[in-house]
């Protein structure tokens, strides 16, 4: 009889890009997609505890000393930091070849994503540490002011600013005066703590750089201009893995045929153009469990001016969603009821409080949710609000974690004032088009042979 005890072992891997690059990563100046290669070890990864560490430098001109100063009109989103860019995201097989998972439009996935799980301290603290974000509201919710017509005179922006100003001239990766940053991905693949690295054959990520005009924004003095950039330097993935011991590497050979199961984020893109208009997204799903939308005026996006993160109200007047033309899962037209109709957007005391709280729901349950940034003093703008914290949100796991399988169409019927919000002078009577960033997410259920991958 054997004492022996079967002992797994959790180690910490630090991996980095697959296409090194000895000048660093930029979508403008030099490599615009950071790639990284997971083996197919015998172990599963926790990838909800993966970082995509780097440090970045900023330069507001196309000079290479420039640096961002305190009193410059130069933003980046609060609530998004450093996290900002990344703009898409594409896990694959390594093995079998098959794409596991593509994100498209990252940073408007997570502005949402902020806005609704993190309060005000949560974001000044320890997301600070790894994003470099400060986010919106008051740390002190008694005493304080929440927001400012101006980026450039808000303490917010300005506090936000500090985090941008970076070595310059030949800084390099190993220069003590850049910017450290350790950030999370939000992809659903990545909400997965045991992804069985063998079963999946490995991972190849690939991770598209967002553009500057889209990260940066500012409208006063010192403002971003189209010769602004940033530079990836020292980058690094870090994964902890768990690994397997002998009698569970023998006991997983086995078994020629595996399964696998893992959350996924499917993203499309739509625009509205109409004060009622249905958007329609046809759609193959098993085990639907939420989708969230936020939206921005079409003029403003990759516009310097505009806060390409921002989750902007359309001035919604009703919001039915349907699935195959029926009313699904809730079974009700939401109607606003908005009070001073003839006023702009930013001005309105209204808070949409009902649609606010379902977009809440399709994250957990919104009792769940003790702190969040979709809070009264945010939601009530000011005149010539930069931020923006309205979305929408479907929950379709109404009983528990089973999930709808969708092969169909889901819709929505939306009436809203589309009011103008990026003219100089935007008025409450004239209108303009709104992209639409919808974000499903779902249950993926897979069968692993040695000939390849199959759903389930």
């Amino acid at each position: 009889m054997s004492n022996s005890i079967a002992v797994q072992q959790k180690r910490f891997i630090r991996l980095a890009p697959s296409n090194n690059s000895t000048v660093g990563y930029s979508p403008s100046a030099s490599q615009p997609i950071i790639r990284f290669s997971v083996a197919d070890t015998m172990a599963t990864a926790d990838m909800k505890a993966a970082r995509l560490n780097f440090r970045v430098r900023i330069n507001p001109t196309a000079d290479a000393a420039s640096q961002v100063a305190i009193g410059d009109d130069f933003n980046i989103d609060r609530r998004v930091g450093l996290s900002g860019v990344v703009d898409q995201v594409i896990v694959s097989s390594r093995r079998y070849g098959s794409q596991l998972e593509a994100v498209h439009n990252m940073g408007r996935l997570n502005s949402a994503w902020y806005d609704s799980l993190y309060s005000p301290k949560q974001m000044m603290s320890n997301n600070n540490l790894q994003t470099r974000a400060v986010g919106y509201g008051r740390y002190d919710r008694m005493s304080g002011d929440y927001s400012n017509a101006s980026t450039l005179n808000d303490n917010g922006w300005k506090y936000m600013r500090k985090q941008l100003i970076t070595g310059a001239g030949s800084a390099t990766g190993k220069s003590s005066d850049l910017l450290d940053c350790s950030i999370p991905l939000h992809l659903g693949l990545f909400q997965s703590q045991d992804v069985n690295l063998n079963t999946v054959g490995g991972l190849e990520i690939a991770i598209y750089l967002q553009k500057e005009r889209f990260l940066f924004n500012g409208t006063g003095a010192g403002k971003p201009t189209a010769v602004a950039s940033y530079t990836l330097y020292d980058v690094s993935l870090t994964i902890p893995l768990l690994y397997y011991n002998a009698n569970q590497i023998a006991a997983l050979n086995s078994q020629p045929e595996k399964a696998v199961e893992f959350m996924r984020w499917t993203s499309i893109y739509s625009v509205l153009d109409s004060t009622f208009t249905s958007i329609a997204h046809r759609l193959t799903l098993r085990s639907l469990l939420s989708s969230i939308h936020n939206f921005q005026p079409t003029q403003s996006i990759n516009d310097l001016d505009n806060n390409n993160f921002a989750l902007k109200a359309i001035g919604l007047n009703e919001l039915t969603v349907l699935r195959d033309g029926v009313k699904h899962p809730y079974e009700k037209t939401t109607i606003v009821d908005k009070k001073a109709n003839n006023t702009l957007i930013n001005l309105r005391n209204t808070t949409e409080a009902e649609v606010n709280n379902e977009a809440i729901s399709a994250y957990r349950a919104p009792k769940d949710i003790l702190y969040s940034q979709i809070i009264p003093e945010n939601l009530v703008g000011v005149a010539g609000n930069n931020e923006g914290h309205h979305h929408m949100g479907v929950n379709y796991d109404l009983s528990a974690g089973s999930g709808l399988d969708v092969a169909g169409v889901i819709s929505y019927d939306i009436k809203s004032k589309l009011e103008e919000q990026t003219m100089p002078t935007p008025t409450d009577t004239n209108t303009e088009s709104y992209a639409m960033y919808s974000f499903y997410l779902d249950k993926q259920s897979l069968m692993i042979t040695p000939s390849g991958i199959a759903s389930m």
